[in-house]
């Protein structure tokens, strides 16, 4: 990939994000706790999603990549707390901040446990086997990005070829889009889902397709 077709690829992404934003913008919750919560969960991803692409663009890539792990445990923290999170937890992450609300969230499940929890919830096995692969795809990378390790130490020096940058890319959009998914389905609505899967078909080309 040359510089030419990679920032073709970054103007992709930012209009993919661009109708994301919109899309999502359109849409509420439940009035439940449980799924305004998980609402709030996906919004924190997508605000993630954008400083990731902006980063990126701005040549600020340890800076963009440290962000790949937490953009992804927000997106598995959401679908945990809409399927698998007990009453209890739910309300303690609904609450205000203070010392004492603090101090009953401090509990919550990593994300290994979380994904545990998924697989024996009721959440669509199609989305949690999606985010194992993914989870067992990029975990060390993203752990190594987000913690200052072997591989932002020696991107440093080497550089971040357009490749590299671009795949890492397709999977941040990748979480993107099962946040957008997240969210219509947290919406309550079906009737939202078919403008998330028709999104999803116009950027097939910002995405890991299976087989290319």
């Amino acid at each position: 990939m040359n510089d030419k077709e990679f920032f073709q690829f970054i103007d992709r992404c930012i209009a993919f994000q661009s109708e994301v934003g919109s899309l999502v913008s359109r849409l509420s919750p439940v009035p439940e706790v449980r799924f305004m919560t998980a609402f709030q969960s996906g919004l924190i991803t997508l605000e993630h999603s954008t400083a990731v692409l902006q980063l990126i663009r701005s040549g600020l890539f340890a800076s963009g990549f440290s962000l790949f792990r937490p953009q992804f445990e927000n997106l598995v923290r959401g679908i945990w707390l809409l399927y698998a999170a007990t009453d209890k937890t739910v309300e303690n992450l609904a609450q205000p901040l203070s010392p004492e609300s603090v101090s009953k969230a401090n509990d919550l499940p990593m994300l290994s446990r979380m994904l545990e929890k998924l697989e024996k919830s009721e959440a669509p096995a199609a989305i949690v086997a999606q985010l194992q692969q993914y989870k067992e795809a990029t975990w060390k990378s993203m752990n190594s990005y987000a913690h200052g390790g072997i591989h932002p130490l020696a991107r440093t020096l080497s550089g971040y070829p357009a490749q590299l940058t671009y795949e890492a890319m397709r999977n941040s959009n990748a979480v993107t889009a099962l946040t957008s998914q997240l969210m219509a389905i947290l919406s309550g609505n079906p009737d939202n889902m078919p403008a998330v899967r028709t999104l999803h078909n116009d950027f097939l080309d910002c995405l890991p397709i299976a087989g290319s």
